[in-house]
Protein backbone atom coordinates (compact mmCIF):
# COMPACT_ATOMS: atom_id res chain seq x y z
CA UNK A 1 0.00 0.00 0.00
CA UNK A 2 3.18 2.10 1.30
CA UNK A 3 4.55 1.78 -2.30
CA UNK A 4 1.03 2.39 -4.13
CA UNK A 5 0.44 5.44 -2.56
CA UNK A 6 3.93 6.77 -3.60
CA UNK A 7 3.96 5.49 -7.13
CA UNK A 8 0.96 6.59 -7.80
CA UNK A 9 1.17 9.98 -6.31
CA UNK A 10 4.38 10.56 -8.32
CA UNK A 11 2.75 8.87 -11.70
CA UNK A 12 -0.99 10.63 -10.94
CA UNK A 13 -2.51 7.67 -11.42
CA UNK A 14 -5.10 6.08 -9.50
CA UNK A 15 -5.16 2.47 -11.36
CA UNK A 16 -1.29 2.34 -10.32
CA UNK A 17 -2.01 2.68 -6.76
CA UNK A 18 -4.90 -0.25 -7.20
CA UNK A 19 -2.42 -2.17 -8.85
CA UNK A 20 0.02 -2.32 -6.22
CA UNK A 21 -2.46 -2.85 -3.42
CA UNK A 22 -3.68 -6.27 -5.34
CA UNK A 23 0.39 -7.18 -5.48
CA UNK A 24 0.03 -7.09 -1.93
CA UNK A 25 -3.02 -9.21 -1.54
CA UNK A 26 -1.44 -11.51 -3.69
CA UNK A 27 1.39 -11.76 -1.01
CA UNK A 28 -0.67 -12.13 1.33
CA UNK A 29 -2.93 -14.71 0.10
CA UNK A 30 0.19 -16.72 -1.24
CA UNK A 31 1.77 -16.58 1.97
CA UNK A 32 -1.21 -18.48 3.66
CA UNK A 33 -1.45 -20.79 1.02
CA UNK A 34 2.03 -21.94 1.42
CA UNK A 35 1.61 -22.01 5.50
CA UNK A 36 -1.49 -24.39 4.82
CA UNK A 37 0.06 -26.36 2.64
CA UNK A 38 2.80 -27.03 5.13
CA UNK A 39 0.31 -27.79 7.61
CA UNK A 40 -1.92 -30.64 5.95
CA UNK A 41 1.21 -32.11 4.66
CA UNK A 42 2.66 -32.69 8.23
CA UNK A 43 -0.26 -34.73 8.83
CA UNK A 44 -0.96 -36.28 4.80
CA UNK A 45 -4.40 -34.97 4.97
CA UNK A 46 -6.10 -34.45 1.76
CA UNK A 47 -6.72 -30.77 0.51
CA UNK A 48 -10.44 -31.25 -0.11
CA UNK A 49 -11.40 -27.89 1.81
CA UNK A 50 -12.87 -24.55 -0.11
CA UNK A 51 -9.54 -22.69 0.65
CA UNK A 52 -7.57 -25.37 -1.73
CA UNK A 53 -10.66 -25.38 -4.63
CA UNK A 54 -12.34 -22.18 -4.93
CA UNK A 55 -9.93 -19.67 -3.60
CA UNK A 56 -6.95 -20.19 -6.00
CA UNK A 57 -9.40 -20.00 -9.16
CA UNK A 58 -11.21 -16.86 -7.87
CA UNK A 59 -7.56 -15.64 -7.44
CA UNK A 60 -5.99 -16.66 -10.92
CA UNK A 61 -9.45 -16.00 -12.75
CA UNK A 62 -9.57 -12.08 -11.08
CA UNK A 63 -6.15 -11.30 -11.52
CA UNK A 64 -5.84 -12.58 -15.19
CA UNK A 65 -8.99 -10.37 -15.98
CA UNK A 66 -7.32 -7.14 -14.27
CA UNK A 67 -4.26 -7.47 -16.51
CA UNK A 68 -6.15 -6.13 -19.13
CA UNK A 69 -6.76 -3.00 -17.00
CA UNK A 70 -3.46 -2.06 -15.43
CA UNK A 71 -0.64 -0.19 -17.47
CA UNK A 72 1.54 -1.97 -14.57
CA UNK A 73 3.36 -5.27 -16.08
CA UNK A 74 0.39 -4.94 -18.53
CA UNK A 75 2.31 -5.22 -21.69
CA UNK A 76 1.35 -7.47 -24.56
CA UNK A 77 3.93 -10.74 -25.34
CA UNK A 78 2.10 -11.40 -27.63
CA UNK A 79 2.40 -8.54 -29.91
CA UNK A 80 0.52 -8.81 -33.73
CA UNK A 81 -1.55 -12.06 -32.64
CA UNK A 82 -5.41 -11.58 -31.24
CA UNK A 83 -4.35 -13.47 -27.86
CA UNK A 84 -3.33 -11.28 -25.01
CA UNK A 85 -0.47 -12.36 -22.19
CA UNK A 86 0.95 -10.37 -19.98
CA UNK A 87 3.01 -10.37 -16.81
CA UNK A 88 0.64 -9.87 -14.72
CA UNK A 89 -1.06 -13.42 -16.35
CA UNK A 90 1.62 -14.95 -15.83
CA UNK A 91 3.27 -13.90 -12.91
CA UNK A 92 0.26 -13.23 -10.80
CA UNK A 93 -2.82 -15.41 -12.66
CA UNK A 94 -1.52 -18.74 -14.41
CA UNK A 95 0.59 -20.19 -10.78
CA UNK A 96 -3.59 -20.29 -9.45
CA UNK A 97 -5.17 -21.20 -13.23
CA UNK A 98 -3.03 -24.39 -13.06
CA UNK A 99 -3.34 -25.04 -8.88
CA UNK A 100 -7.11 -24.65 -10.09
CA UNK A 101 -7.17 -26.73 -12.63
CA UNK A 102 -5.44 -29.22 -10.70
CA UNK A 103 -8.14 -29.04 -7.51
CA UNK A 104 -10.82 -29.33 -10.16
CA UNK A 105 -8.92 -32.51 -11.39
CA UNK A 106 -8.93 -33.97 -7.52
CA UNK A 107 -12.56 -33.63 -7.62
CA UNK A 108 -13.45 -35.76 -9.97
CA UNK A 109 -10.51 -38.37 -8.85
CA UNK A 110 -9.46 -38.35 -5.83
CA UNK A 111 -11.88 -36.76 -3.24
CA UNK A 112 -14.76 -37.82 -1.96
CA UNK A 113 -15.93 -34.65 -0.31
CA UNK A 114 -15.71 -31.32 -0.18
CA UNK A 115 -15.17 -29.51 3.30
CA UNK A 116 -17.00 -26.15 3.70
CA UNK A 117 -16.22 -25.48 7.20
CA UNK A 118 -18.12 -28.50 9.55
CA UNK A 119 -20.27 -29.01 6.22
CA UNK A 120 -19.41 -31.23 3.61
CA UNK A 121 -20.59 -31.75 0.07
CA UNK A 122 -19.68 -34.97 -2.17
CA UNK A 123 -16.68 -33.80 -4.51
CA UNK A 124 -17.78 -34.95 -7.48
CA UNK A 125 -21.09 -33.16 -7.25
CA UNK A 126 -19.55 -30.12 -6.23
CA UNK A 127 -17.32 -31.03 -9.33
CA UNK A 128 -20.00 -30.51 -11.39
CA UNK A 129 -21.27 -27.36 -10.71
CA UNK A 130 -18.13 -25.81 -10.22
CA UNK A 131 -16.32 -26.68 -13.69
CA UNK A 132 -19.69 -25.27 -15.20
CA UNK A 133 -19.69 -22.26 -13.19
CA UNK A 134 -16.58 -21.51 -14.14
CA UNK A 135 -16.95 -22.15 -18.07
CA UNK A 136 -20.24 -19.88 -17.90
CA UNK A 137 -18.43 -17.27 -15.72
CA UNK A 138 -15.66 -16.94 -18.17
CA UNK A 139 -18.01 -17.00 -21.58
CA UNK A 140 -20.16 -14.34 -20.15
CA UNK A 141 -16.88 -12.27 -19.21
CA UNK A 142 -16.00 -11.80 -22.99
CA UNK A 143 -19.65 -11.73 -24.40
CA UNK A 144 -19.73 -8.64 -22.03
CA UNK A 145 -16.29 -7.62 -22.34
CA UNK A 146 -16.39 -7.18 -26.58
CA UNK A 147 -20.42 -6.05 -26.14
CA UNK A 148 -20.13 -3.37 -23.99
CA UNK A 149 -16.99 -1.23 -25.03
CA UNK A 150 -18.54 2.00 -24.26
CA UNK A 151 -19.27 0.55 -20.74
CA UNK A 152 -15.58 -0.59 -20.27
CA UNK A 153 -13.88 2.69 -21.81
CA UNK A 154 -16.10 5.09 -19.45
CA UNK A 155 -15.61 2.99 -16.31
CA UNK A 156 -12.44 1.04 -16.19
CA UNK A 157 -10.37 1.89 -19.56
CA UNK A 158 -9.12 -1.24 -20.57
CA UNK A 159 -5.90 -1.30 -22.97
CA UNK A 160 -7.49 -3.71 -25.20
CA UNK A 161 -10.24 -5.75 -26.48
CA UNK A 162 -8.31 -9.25 -26.88
CA UNK A 163 -8.63 -12.85 -25.61
CA UNK A 164 -6.66 -13.37 -22.75
CA UNK A 165 -4.28 -16.68 -23.63
CA UNK A 166 -4.55 -17.55 -19.81
CA UNK A 167 -8.47 -17.78 -19.60
CA UNK A 168 -8.02 -19.35 -22.61
CA UNK A 169 -6.44 -22.36 -21.29
CA UNK A 170 -8.30 -22.34 -17.99
CA UNK A 171 -11.53 -22.46 -20.14
CA UNK A 172 -10.15 -25.77 -22.42
CA UNK A 173 -8.65 -27.32 -19.52
CA UNK A 174 -11.91 -27.33 -17.37
CA UNK A 175 -14.23 -28.39 -20.61
CA UNK A 176 -12.03 -31.15 -21.02
CA UNK A 177 -11.66 -32.22 -17.18
CA UNK A 178 -15.69 -32.20 -17.18
CA UNK A 179 -16.36 -34.29 -20.05
CA UNK A 180 -13.61 -37.02 -19.58
CA UNK A 181 -13.57 -37.12 -15.38
CA UNK A 182 -16.97 -35.79 -15.24
CA UNK A 183 -19.38 -37.27 -17.15
CA UNK A 184 -17.35 -40.25 -18.58
CA UNK A 185 -14.85 -41.08 -15.59
CA UNK A 186 -16.19 -43.61 -12.98
CA UNK A 187 -14.78 -44.31 -9.56
CA UNK A 188 -14.29 -47.05 -7.51
CA UNK A 189 -16.63 -47.07 -3.98
CA UNK A 190 -15.86 -48.84 -0.68
CA UNK A 191 -18.92 -49.92 1.92
CA UNK A 192 -20.59 -46.51 3.26
CA UNK A 193 -20.02 -46.46 6.67
CA UNK A 194 -23.47 -45.10 7.80
CA UNK A 195 -24.21 -43.57 11.38
CA UNK A 196 -26.60 -46.21 11.83
CA UNK A 197 -23.65 -48.79 12.01
CA UNK A 198 -21.13 -46.43 13.95
CA UNK A 199 -23.91 -46.33 16.50
CA UNK A 200 -23.96 -49.73 16.77
CA UNK A 201 -20.60 -50.66 16.69
CA UNK A 202 -20.27 -47.49 19.88
CA UNK A 203 -22.99 -49.86 21.66
CA UNK A 204 -20.82 -52.54 21.20
CA UNK A 205 -17.54 -51.64 21.83
CA UNK A 206 -18.27 -49.10 25.03
CA UNK A 207 -19.98 -52.98 26.66
CA UNK A 208 -16.94 -54.74 25.78
CA UNK A 209 -14.53 -51.71 26.89
CA UNK A 210 -16.72 -51.38 30.27
CA UNK A 211 -14.47 -51.98 33.44
CA UNK A 212 -16.84 -54.26 35.22
CA UNK A 213 -17.57 -56.69 32.53
CA UNK A 214 -13.86 -57.20 31.10
CA UNK A 215 -10.89 -55.98 31.40
CA UNK A 216 -8.13 -54.68 29.23
CA UNK A 217 -5.63 -56.69 27.74
CA UNK A 218 -3.02 -55.40 29.89
CA UNK A 219 -4.69 -55.89 33.32
CA UNK A 220 -5.21 -59.81 32.18
CA UNK A 221 -1.56 -59.98 30.99
CA UNK A 222 -0.54 -58.89 34.43
CA UNK A 223 -3.33 -61.51 36.50
CA UNK A 224 -1.63 -64.15 34.31
CA UNK A 225 1.98 -63.25 34.89
CA UNK A 226 0.66 -63.35 38.77
CA UNK A 227 -0.57 -66.44 38.69
CA UNK A 228 1.89 -68.44 36.80
CA UNK A 229 4.38 -67.08 39.27
CA UNK A 230 6.89 -70.02 40.27
CA UNK A 231 7.99 -68.90 43.29
CA UNK A 232 6.64 -71.38 46.06
CA UNK A 233 4.73 -69.24 48.23
CA UNK A 234 1.93 -68.48 45.46
CA UNK A 235 1.60 -71.97 45.12
CA UNK A 236 1.13 -72.65 48.76
CA UNK A 237 -1.51 -69.67 48.90
CA UNK A 238 -2.75 -71.32 45.76
CA UNK A 239 -3.77 -74.69 47.15
CA UNK A 240 -4.83 -73.10 50.68
CA UNK A 241 -7.16 -71.56 48.74
CA UNK A 242 -8.46 -74.54 46.98
CA UNK A 243 -8.86 -76.14 50.07
CA UNK A 244 -10.90 -73.40 51.88
CA UNK A 245 -12.88 -72.99 48.75
CA UNK A 246 -13.51 -76.69 48.77
CA UNK A 247 -14.71 -76.91 52.51
CA UNK A 248 -16.80 -73.58 52.17
CA UNK A 249 -19.00 -75.37 49.58
CA UNK A 250 -19.07 -79.03 51.56
CA UNK A 251 -20.61 -76.66 54.99
CA UNK A 252 -22.83 -73.87 54.76
CA UNK A 253 -22.01 -72.57 57.88
CA UNK A 254 -18.50 -71.89 56.91
CA UNK A 255 -20.20 -69.75 54.47
CA UNK A 256 -18.79 -66.05 55.95
CA UNK A 257 -15.67 -68.03 56.66
CA UNK A 258 -14.61 -69.21 53.35
CA UNK A 259 -15.38 -65.87 52.19
CA UNK A 260 -12.87 -63.69 54.46
CA UNK A 261 -10.45 -66.48 53.53
CA UNK A 262 -10.67 -66.19 49.48
CA UNK A 263 -10.06 -62.12 49.92
CA UNK A 264 -7.10 -62.52 52.43
CA UNK A 265 -5.45 -65.75 50.28
CA UNK A 266 -6.64 -64.13 46.91
CA UNK A 267 -5.31 -60.33 47.89
CA UNK A 268 -1.91 -62.48 49.23
CA UNK A 269 -1.74 -64.36 46.00
CA UNK A 270 -2.21 -60.80 43.64
CA UNK A 271 -0.35 -58.46 46.11
CA UNK A 272 3.26 -59.30 44.72
CA UNK A 273 4.60 -60.04 40.90
CA UNK A 274 7.55 -61.80 40.36
CA UNK A 275 9.47 -58.36 40.56
CA UNK A 276 8.26 -57.88 43.98
CA UNK A 277 6.62 -54.91 42.92
CA UNK A 278 3.15 -54.59 44.83
CA UNK A 279 0.42 -54.37 42.63
CA UNK A 280 -2.88 -52.80 43.74
CA UNK A 281 -6.40 -54.45 41.68
CA UNK A 282 -8.74 -51.55 42.65
CA UNK A 283 -11.29 -50.18 39.78
CA UNK A 284 -8.92 -47.04 39.47
CA UNK A 285 -6.24 -49.22 37.93
CA UNK A 286 -8.92 -50.55 35.21
CA UNK A 287 -10.00 -47.31 34.75
CA UNK A 288 -6.14 -46.39 34.24
CA UNK A 289 -5.11 -49.09 31.53
CA UNK A 290 -8.30 -48.36 29.36
CA UNK A 291 -7.13 -45.32 29.22
CA UNK A 292 -3.70 -46.13 27.86
CA UNK A 293 -4.89 -48.37 25.71
CA UNK A 294 -6.37 -44.81 23.83
CA UNK A 295 -3.36 -43.00 24.21
CA UNK A 296 -1.34 -41.41 21.35
CA UNK A 297 2.03 -42.66 20.54
CA UNK A 298 3.76 -39.14 21.48
CA UNK A 299 6.16 -38.18 23.70
CA UNK A 300 4.64 -35.43 25.40
CA UNK A 301 1.10 -35.04 24.75
CA UNK A 302 -0.83 -31.84 24.10
CA UNK A 303 -3.88 -31.17 23.11
CA UNK A 304 -2.96 -31.07 19.50
CA UNK A 305 -2.44 -34.71 19.33
CA UNK A 306 -6.21 -35.01 20.21
CA UNK A 307 -7.32 -33.23 17.18
CA UNK A 308 -8.37 -34.60 13.89
CA UNK A 309 -5.87 -35.79 11.59
CA UNK A 310 -7.98 -34.69 8.27
CA UNK A 311 -9.94 -31.44 10.22
CA UNK A 312 -7.62 -30.53 12.75
CA UNK A 313 -10.49 -30.09 15.51
CA UNK A 314 -11.34 -31.06 18.66
CA UNK A 315 -14.34 -33.20 18.50
CA UNK A 316 -16.86 -31.61 20.74
CA UNK A 317 -20.61 -32.75 22.38
CA UNK A 318 -23.27 -32.59 20.88
CA UNK A 319 -21.89 -30.70 17.74
CA UNK A 320 -20.10 -34.03 16.56
CA UNK A 321 -22.72 -36.34 18.50
CA UNK A 322 -23.13 -39.36 16.01
CA UNK A 323 -20.12 -39.31 13.74
CA UNK A 324 -17.92 -41.44 16.12
CA UNK A 325 -14.08 -41.27 16.25
CA UNK A 326 -11.43 -43.86 14.89
CA UNK A 327 -7.99 -44.48 15.68
CA UNK A 328 -5.15 -45.80 13.95
CA UNK A 329 -4.77 -49.21 14.77
CA UNK A 330 -0.65 -48.23 14.95
CA UNK A 331 -0.43 -44.34 16.11
CA UNK A 332 -3.80 -44.53 17.70
CA UNK A 333 -4.47 -40.19 16.50
CA UNK A 334 -7.71 -39.50 16.14
CA UNK A 335 -10.24 -38.91 12.83
CA UNK A 336 -14.05 -38.43 12.44
CA UNK A 337 -15.09 -41.73 11.44
CA UNK A 338 -16.57 -39.92 8.11
CA UNK A 339 -13.54 -38.71 7.36
CA UNK A 340 -11.93 -41.52 7.82
CA UNK A 341 -13.58 -43.54 5.87
CA UNK A 342 -13.33 -40.87 2.77
CA UNK A 343 -9.29 -41.56 3.40
CA UNK A 344 -9.71 -44.86 3.05
CA UNK A 345 -11.23 -44.80 -0.32
CA UNK A 346 -8.36 -43.59 -1.68
CA UNK A 347 -5.60 -44.86 0.46
CA UNK A 348 -4.21 -47.48 2.56
CA UNK A 349 -1.96 -45.95 4.92
CA UNK A 350 -2.77 -43.95 7.67
CA UNK A 351 -2.80 -40.24 7.54
CA UNK A 352 -0.49 -39.38 10.68
CA UNK A 353 2.18 -42.36 10.49
CA UNK A 354 1.81 -44.19 6.80
CA UNK A 355 1.62 -46.98 8.70
CA UNK A 356 -0.38 -50.15 5.91
CA UNK A 357 -3.96 -50.43 7.55
CA UNK A 358 -5.29 -53.51 8.11
CA UNK A 359 -8.00 -54.64 5.70
CA UNK A 360 -10.18 -56.19 8.59
CA UNK A 361 -9.72 -53.17 10.23
CA UNK A 362 -10.88 -51.51 7.44
CA UNK A 363 -13.92 -53.48 6.75
CA UNK A 364 -14.82 -53.76 10.39
CA UNK A 365 -13.05 -50.20 12.52
CA UNK A 366 -13.36 -49.67 16.19
CA UNK A 367 -15.52 -46.74 16.42
CA UNK A 368 -15.82 -44.28 20.21
CA UNK A 369 -18.40 -42.59 20.69
CA UNK A 370 -17.61 -38.06 20.98
CA UNK A 371 -19.02 -37.94 23.90
CA UNK A 372 -16.40 -40.99 25.81
CA UNK A 373 -13.33 -39.55 23.62
CA UNK A 374 -13.44 -36.08 25.14
CA UNK A 375 -13.53 -38.20 28.74
CA UNK A 376 -10.93 -39.92 26.84
CA UNK A 377 -8.52 -36.49 26.40
CA UNK A 378 -9.11 -34.59 29.04
CA UNK A 379 -8.13 -37.39 31.10
CA UNK A 380 -5.00 -37.24 29.84
CA UNK A 381 -4.17 -33.44 29.55
CA UNK A 382 -5.52 -33.23 33.07
CA UNK A 383 -2.48 -35.25 34.11
CA UNK A 384 0.05 -33.54 31.69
Amino acid sequence: MVIGIIHGAILNSFNVFVSWLLIGIWLIYSFKVIKNIKKYREFNSPHNTAFFTIGPVFIGIFYSIWGNFTGLLGENLLEGTSLYLSWWSILFGFPYVLYGSISLYRCFKKYNVIYFGTKSVKARTFGYFFSISIVLFIIIYWISFYSFVDFYESVLVPLHFLIDLNLLIFLISTILILIVLGFFGTRVQLPQLTRDYITQRTKRLNQLASPTRRSSPATQSQTSRTRTSPTPSNRTVTRTSRTVSQSSRRTPTGHAQSRSSRVKTSTRSTSRSTSGKPIRRSQNTIKQVNFKLYRPRAGNLSIEDFKCIFCFRLPEYPKDNGRGIILCPNCRYPAHADEFRDWLRTSGLCSRCNAPIPLSYKRNPKVISVKNYIVIYKNFLKKR
